[in-house]
C-alpha cells in the first residue's frame, strides 16, 4: 500500500502539531506559573524526556513533509 503525498502531508501536519507541542508544552507551563523553573544553567530542559519526543517527532515532521513535496505532490 503506497501513501500518497496528501497523506504524507497529513501525517506530518499531525507530527508537527504533537511535536511542537512537546516542546512548547514546558515554556508555556512555566510562563502561566504551573510550572517550575530549573535552576540557571542545569541544561535539565534538554535532557526530559518529553523534549527529545518533540525534537524527534518535529524532525520526522520535517522529512515526511519533504519525501511528500519530492513525490509529485
Amino acid at each position: 500500500m503506497a501513501l500518497t503525498p496528501q497523506t504524507l502531508s497529513l501525517i506530518a501536519l499531525g507530527l508537527g502539531i504533537v511535536g511542537f507541542g512537546c516542546l512548547a508544552g514546558p515554556v508555556i507551563l512555566r510562563l502561566t506559573g504551573r510550572g517550575q523553573a530549573e535552576p540557571l544553567g542545569s541544561g535539565k530542559s534538554l535532557r526530559s524526556p518529553l523534549w527529545w519526543v518533540g525534537f524527534v517527532l518535529t524532525v520526522a515532521a520535517i522529512f515526511l513533509q519533504r519525501m511528500a513535496s519530492q513525490s509529485g505532490g
